[in-house]
């Protein structure tokens, strides 16, 4: 039987051309990956807790969206109640605003203002505003190997703040609050009907008022804004800075946008792995209190974050030896066949 080396030099560098080249598009199809539309959605409310309930509520949901023709689910909502302090934006009123954008770019804010009451009865009514912009995608798994897929993200800047943070307290439940954060969740449904989770993330800040006990006679609580971080990766939050060319009664915290890689699971051949991606911006404001505000990118679309909602996939370490076990392998096996050719034809001459 004759041999074509040719054809099986050709069919080596096939097999290595594969091996070596381990990142790709989810929806390439590469190792069987086939990625869904995206589903996006716009959502803010204004509620009263703990008993006055929702004052407002809107959800914007767009089903089967892809980065390009660009479509947005935008909401925005002025409250009744209260002015926007913060200069990011020319609206007057107090506001919660949403944005989702099918090309991952988006961004959510809050701004609450409030010179007395913030409604309902009793002294501690909190009232609250809250954004969020949600990216949904399904990816399902026809492959052999197991693979790995890995969500890449370019979070958006975020601030939160607190206005009219008073020195004393005369109850410690007397707070306001800011919180911006960026989420990420994940659920694999396997071939069995069985579910498991898969990768998730979190990162963000949240403001908040804290109360000692005071060392001056007859003032009560000594009040200050505290900050914590959502998190554990240290390296997102090497840009945190306090803005401090505020009066103290004025507190701000920024973070610029970061870039990270989420590993959202590992799949198996049948498995269909869902992620939601999304950002929240949130505050509350109690009694007689000043207000607040959180961002987490730019809810009015004017800075696009772009280069976002990017999923890999790749052969699983667990199956995958690396390319160059591959490429020694393969080139052995050539080796070893084209020797057994030569040895079969010196005996038969």
């Amino acid at each position: 039987m004759m041999i074509n080396r040719n054809a099986l030099a050709a069919s080596v560098a096939a097999l290595i051309s594969v091996f070596a080249t381990s990142t790709v598009c989810a929806d390439s199809l590469q190792f069987g990956v086939v990625g869904s539309p995206i589903d996006l959605s716009a959502n803010i409310s204004e509620s009263i807790l703990p008993n006055g309930g929702t004052v407002f509520q809107d959800s914007k949901p767009i089903f089967g969206t892809v980065p390009n023709p660009k479509q947005s689910a935008e909401l925005l909502h002025i409250s009744s109640t209260g002015i926007n302090p913060s200069p990011r934006s020319n609206i007057s009123g107090a506001f919660a605003s949403s944005l989702a954008e099918s090309n991952g770019n988006g961004g959510v804010g809050v701004s609450q203002l409030i010179f007395g009451s913030p409604g309902g009865s009793g002294e501690n009514v909190v009232r609250q505003m809250a954004a969020q912009s949600l990216w949904t995608q399904t990816f399902r798994y026809n492959g052999t190997p197991t693979v790995d897929l890995k969500l890449h993200l370019q979070i958006p800047a975020l601030q939160v703040e607190l206005w009219g943070v008073p020195p004393f307290r005369d109850n410690p439940s007397f707070t306001e609050t800011a919180e911006a954060r960026a989420n990420v969740d994940t659920v694999i449904t396997h071939a069995d009907g069985t579910f498991s989770k898969g990768g998730s993330f979190e990162f963000g800040l949240r403001e908040f008022e804290t109360q000692l006990p005071s060392t001056f006679v007859g003032s009560g609580l000594e009040n200050f804004a505290d900050m914590e971080l959502i998190g554990t990766d240290g390296l997102l939050f090497q840009s945190l800075h306090e803005d401090t060319d505020f009066p103290e009664d004025r507190v701000r915290w920024r973070i610029d946008s970061v870039s990270t890689d989420v590993d959202l699971g590992l799949l198996h051949t049948g498995d269909t792995l869902a992620y939601v991606y999304t950002l929240t911006a949130e505050g509350t404001t109690h009694g007689f209190e000043q207000g607040y505000d959180a961002f987490l990118g730019d809810p009015f679309g004017v800075d696009v974050v772009t280069n976002n909602l990017n999923v890999t996939a790749e052969l699983a370490d667990t199956d995958a030896p690396e390319a160059n076990t591959y490429t020694l392998m393969l080139l052995g096996l050539a080796a070893l066949f084209v020797w057994r050719r030569r040895t079969v034809r010196s005996r038969v001459h």
